[in-house]
């Protein structure tokens, strides 16, 4: 990782000053990201920027003027200059950054593709009928690569079909059509790039977790645990009542098979032994067992 930073000889007093109030943030805040703002129209912006008004400060500098203030920061912070892009922001928080991270995802708007743009994911086009009549349309969907025929005065795809794989250039003919059939593929937001929190800098893929999944696991491990511990008799705060309920129940078992006079299985053992004598008698009666 390099910081390269461009000094002129003369350094005017507005960049120097906001240096300096960059580093105090940066310094003096818990959690210090950057975020790409590419694409993102200005209304949606300043949208964003209410919404996290509670949450988050967003502050939008030139990049060389951010680099400058990573640059005089203490060492552990300036791996979070390779965060910097084309547009890009600095955003100061108390939240974590994975709940961050988690936050910024979600506020993600679906947003229409555009001539040229790379699919972010793979985009499926599903089969069965739309809700255009016959007319221009069959011919776009065929152009775009999209079976699609006129059944029963309805415009329907006969098949299921990838029109364009992950990360493959989006022509203008599918383009129109998706935003015809209001296939928004892309999720336009605050794109976090770099977080650092505590001596430590995030990236993207260090903060992508899937929690459904890490609770399922939890859940599976938690309940397989408590089953070993029982069977092997395990004594701690969450397993000493089972253990002791599946005891007691193995105690009365043996009570019982064994006829041993407890005072408090009286009452049982008898009623075994009056089971046990009627069914000697039908046996001795010639009677059957039941």
């Amino acid at each position: 990782m390099s910081v390269q930073v461009r000094h002129t000889e003369h350094v005017p007093e507005w960049k120097i000053k906001e240096v300096e109030d960059l580093v105090e943030r940066i310094q003096s805040s818990p959690v210090v990201g950057l975020v790409g703002l590419t694409d993102i129209p200005a209304k949606q912006l300043q949208d964003l920027r209410a919404e996290l008004r509670d949450d988050a400060s967003i502050k939008m500098v030139r990049n060389n003027i951010a680099r400058r203030a990573i640059e005089k920061c203490s060492g552990d912070v300036l791996p979070l200059a390779d965060g910097i892009k084309a547009q890009t922001a600095f955003i100061f928080t108390d939240v974590n950054p994975f709940k961050l991270y988690k936050m910024l995802e979600e506020k993600k708007q679906p947003m229409p593709i555009k001539a040229g743009g790379k699919a972010p994911t793979d985009i499926v086009i599903e089969k069965g009928e739309t809700s255009f009549s016959p007319g221009p349309m069959v011919g776009k969907l065929q152009s775009a690569g999209i079976p699609a025929a006129i059944k029963s005065g309805k415009v329907v795809i006969n098949e299921t079909k990838v029109v364009a794989e992950e990360g493959e250039t989006v022509s203008s003919q599918l383009a129109e059509v998706l935003a015809t059939m209001e296939i928004f593929p892309r999720k336009v937001g605050l794109e976090l790039l770099a977080v650092y929190e505590g001596g430590l800098v995030f990236r993207p893929e260090d903060l992508t977790i899937d929690v459904g999944s890490i609770l399922s696991k939890m859940s599976t491990a938690s309940a397989q645990a408590l089953g070993l511990a029982l069977e092997i008799g395990y004594a701690t705060p969450t397993t000493i009542a089972p253990l002791l309920q599946r005891a007691a129940s193995k105690a009365r078992n043996l009570v019982l098979e064994c006829a041993i006079p407890v005072p408090s299985m009286m009452e049982a053992l008898l009623a075994k032994a009056a089971a046990d004598a009627s069914v000697l008698t039908n046996l001795v009666e010639g009677g059957s067992a039941e």
